[in-house]
């Protein structure tokens, strides 16, 4: 018992030293959650689910020190916002907008893609004035699904990078990883493409096994990390931010100014 103990201390501390080098940022972000009503007058999440979820995304945003307080949940009652367009997208923004803090929609569906869970500005928290994040109820109510979100949210881009033109453009050996894909050199050149079935690439029912065989330009197979949160992999292979994508959150939210939250 001693020996395990002793074992897990070992891993624990290995774990926190591989950490030090990450920035600290020592900030809690206060959250609203705004559910939409069902056009049967029902929440269709639950709130206390919600609370639940925000907890563990906590977690994965502890090495830079950063936390998530849900500080409102209010209900709007709109039923037609709960299958969203996106001119109503605009209008939930500046209707229901509140500023210093972190604004967060729950709906059934939206109409920009149904394959995702959720949508926000890429470095939204820079946009003080209007934005938010559009979150899908149902499965999605997971720490993965939000993460992903909020880590558009400060400024992190796809794991496969933003630039369509340009996807699967990064070398598996990294030679062009500061301008290729998502520009971060510890994420893995990822050929994911926008519109492609995730499971060209992915079997979940095999462990998370990349099966995609595709090839960079220099003939290399490609190995993304499919358990990196900004992939669009499934939620269930899911685990991690890289240490790049860490310390790139920390200097966007820096280059804001800081005291708007």
């Amino acid at each position: 018992m001693l020996g395990a103990f002793l074992m897990l201390l070992f891993f624990t501390s290995t774990i926190h030293a591989q950490k030090k080098s990450l920035p600290c940022l020592n900030k809690q972000f206060d959250v609203v959650a705004n559910i939409v009503i069902t056009e049967g007058d029902t929440l269709g999440v639950h709130p206390d689910s919600i609370i639940a979820v925000m907890g563990r995304v906590n977690e994965l945003f502890a090495p830079i020190c950063v936390s998530f307080r849900i500080c409102e949940l209010d209900t709007i009652e709109n039923f037609q916002y709960d299958s969203v367009k996106v001119y109503e997208w605009d209008e939930m923004q500046v209707i229901y907008h509140q500023q210093r803090k972190i604004n967060m929609f729950w709906v059934s569906q939206f109409d920009f893609d149904n394959t995702l869970c959720g949508v926000s500005e890429l470095g939204g928290i820079g946009n003080t004035e209007n934005g938010g994040i559009l979150m899908m109820k149902g499965d999605c109510v997971n720490e993965f699904a939000i993460a992903h979100e909020l880590g558009r949210f400060f400024g992190v881009p796809y794991t496969f990078g933003e630039d369509e033109e340009n996807q699967s453009a990064e070398l598996v050996r990294g030679q062009n990883c500061e301008t290729e894909g998502d520009l971060i050199c510890d994420t893995p050149a990822d050929p994911y493409e926008l519109g492609d079935e995730v499971s060209a690439y992915v079997t979940v029912d095999n462990n998370c096994r990349f099966v995609n065989q595709k090839r960079d330009n220099e003939n290399d197979w490609f190995t993304p990390h499919v358990g990196n949160i900004m992939s669009f992999y499934p939620d269930d292979c899911k685990c991690d931010f890289s240490d790049g994508q860490y310390r790139l959150m920390v200097a966007n939210y820096l280059a804001t100014n800081p005291k708007l939250y």
